[in-house]
């Protein structure tokens, strides 16, 4: 079983891991506590009465609510970042490659909503460093948007005079939003969502060729 990051290593190394199932188990309960109460309104002890254990209980799996919000934060980036990095090895071009990233996204997003708020919400909450720890040195899920728009410019689909950059913040910030409005069950579903989403960001990017080959 992996350590998280933020879990005490003091203990001997003969010591009993706690059980894979126990840990998700926390993170858990903790993603929901930090999206109902903040970071700052949440408390240790308002996770383990959730978890029906000890507070003192919770030390055997971090050292300090900061540990566990990074742990949090780091889980949610982490999935999300699996699901892009996988939508970018479909076939086809860098466009429609960033198509299928952009709908993974927002699918992923609509159905992860409370990690979400709480990534978005609370990633702030962590020291800088630890957020850059999270995120990585080149802001690995940023890139991955930004490294498409950049293949798909060097082949004439995206426009010259638009940085890559900028492109993929706008498209992320566009989608990410999302979960600030889609509810389960609601008019639209993930799959329209992030068809459409998809689709109105490849139309502010891509060249005119482009669009008319996807015509």
């Amino acid at each position: 079983m992996r350590q998280p990051a933020g879990r005490s290593a003091r203990r001997s190394g003969g010591e009993r891991k706690p059980r894979e199932e126990r840990w998700a188990e926390l993170i858990e309960v903790a993603t929901q506590v930090f999206y109902e109460k903040g970071y700052d309104g949440a408390s240790l002890q308002d996770i383990a009465d959730r978890l029906g254990m000890l507070k003192g209980s919770l030390y055997y799996y971090i050292q300090s609510k900061e540990d566990l919000l990074f742990d949090v934060i780091s889980t949610v980036h982490r999935d999300g970042l699996a699901v892009v990095r996988a939508r970018a090895e479909v076939e086809g071009s860098p466009l429609e490659k960033l198509e299928s990233v952009i709908v993974g996204h927002v699918e992923h997003t609509c159905r992860n909503l409370v990690p979400t708020a709480v990534f978005l919400h609370e990633l702030s909450a962590l020291p800088i460093d630890r957020r850059k720890e999270v995120l990585g040195s080149e802001h690995a899920y940023q890139g991955v948007f930004r490294d498409l728009i950049e293949q798909a410019q060097r082949q004439g689909d995206v426009r010259a005079d638009l940085d890559p950059r900028l492109a993929a913040l706008s498209v992320l910030g566009s989608t990410n939003w999302v979960y600030r409005w889609f509810r389960p069950g609601g008019a639209f579903t993930p799959e329209q969502i992030g068809s459409e989403l998809a689709e109105m960001s490849i139309r502010g990017i891509a060249t005119e060729k482009a669009l008319a080959a996807r015509a």
